[in-house]
């Protein structure tokens, strides 16, 4: 059985992840090592375990069908679940051919798929979230939100809704050196000495053919894919044919963008990005994108329009996927209440910026890093 131990930089929080199939040990390594810690020494840690099987899929189907099954997506697949017997939940998804049996007693997550990339993507899927649960117990928040941090720890906090450039920042100020915390999720926490202190939620992006291309990805992107890299099982098979022939144009149906859907390892395997491990909130920025605009302070919008409430967070209802179907936070899976209005009071005091961005990560950069300047080696993780 290999074993391969996770955890955060903020705090005593991990999980340990167990397989007889290393393949699906080194991907996960590979995932979130740009931003957790991982280990290989082959004794448990304590707290949640994650086990991943090839096998028992067709039984662990056969309970759920057999149970009180209500259906959700998880995170966007038809997902069944139902409580099982000794205080167990458990659940399958039956296009991926991929099941869960969560047992709250011991803190255990076996996961059963028959695919191995299908099994390691669930595996990593759950650790997450048996992260997430440890994180709000501790009095951490999930943010809708994007952050980089520059060296010596400051972190730009990047606030709006969908579209609003929140990727594009984070992703801007990363390739200028800082350290990419997250590109749509973050944790965030009241700090002890004052402010807010930030850590990662790992997780890949859908990214617009049109950005992939000025940031300059696309003939990387293309030269792996063409190595024999694969393509992100949920990139749509049209993104994979226009990176291959090199083009750098967005690309629609019925109107919506259809983007490239990128790894958490390939920021740093295939961009030569750094993941940050942690950071302390120096200055938000609510960016608005608008093509062929010059970037600069968006003098359209006031500040405390566009300012920091709870609206702001990331709450279940409307921006998570992932549905708390093993019942690990009870409810709360963007933190508490009081968690979030603390957040939310701390980062009111903190400078905020409206800006616009254009289409030019070039200008982009520049005006960002004139703007919110490094103060000068990031918190970076090695990879494991």
């Amino acid at each position: 059985m290999y074993v391969l131990k996770l955890q955060t930089a903020a705090g005593a929080v991990g999980v340990t992840v167990r397989s007889p199939h290393r393949g699906v040990i080194d991907w996960i390594a590979r995932y979130v090592g740009p931003w957790w810690q991982t280990s290989r020494a082959d004794d448990l840690m304590g707290g949640p375990v994650v086990t991943a099987m090839a096998s028992g899929f067709d039984e662990l189907a056969a309970e759920v069908e057999a149970a009180r099954w209500q259906e959700v997506g998880y995170p966007r697949a038809a997902t069944r679940y139902a409580a099982g017997r000794e205080g167990t939940v458990i659940a399958v998804t039956p296009a991926d051919r991929v099941g869960y049996r969560y047992t709250a007693p011991t803190d255990r997550m076996d996961v059963h798929g028959e695919r191995p990339h299908v099994l390691a993507r669930s595996a990593v899927r759950v650790a997450r979230e048996l992260v997430r649960a440890q994180l709000v117990a501790d009095g951490w928040v999930l943010l809708h939100a994007s952050a980089a941090v520059w060296p010596g720890g400051g972190a730009v906090l990047a606030l709006g809704g969908r579209g609003a450039g929140k990727s594009t920042l984070a992703f801007t100020l990363a390739a200028a050196g800082a350290g990419l915390l997250g590109n749509d999720r973050v944790f965030a926490r009241p700090a002890r000495e004052g402010g807010v202190e930030l850590a990662p939620w790992p997780s890949g992006a859908a990214i617009g053919l049109g950005l992939l291309g000025a940031l300059g990805w696309t003939e990387v992107a293309r030269e792996h894919l063409a190595g024999g890299a694969a393509a992100h099982p949920s990139q749509d098979a049209r993104v994979t044919a226009a990176i291959l022939a090199g083009h750098t144009t967005a690309l629609f149906d019925e109107g919506r963008e259809v983007k490239a859907h990128i790894r958490p390892e390939e920021f740093t395997g295939w961009f030569g990005l750094s993941g940050a491990a942690c950071g302390r909130v120096t200055v938000m920025v609510f960016p608005a994108i608008r093509p062929g605009a010059r970037p600069g302070l968006d003098g359209t919008r006031d500040v405390a329009a566009v300012g920091v409430s709870e609206a702001d967070f990331m709450m279940g209802a409307t921006e998570d996927s992932y549905p708390d179907i093993f019942g690990l936070t009870g409810g709360r899976g963007a933190g508490s209440a009081q968690a979030r209005a603390e957040v939310a009071a701390r980062l009111a005091a903190v400078p905020g910026y409206p800006v616009v961005l254009g289409h030019a990560p070039g200008a982009n950069a520049a005006f960002l890093t004139r703007l919110v300047p490094a103060p000068g080696p990031a918190a970076v993780v090695e990879r494991g």
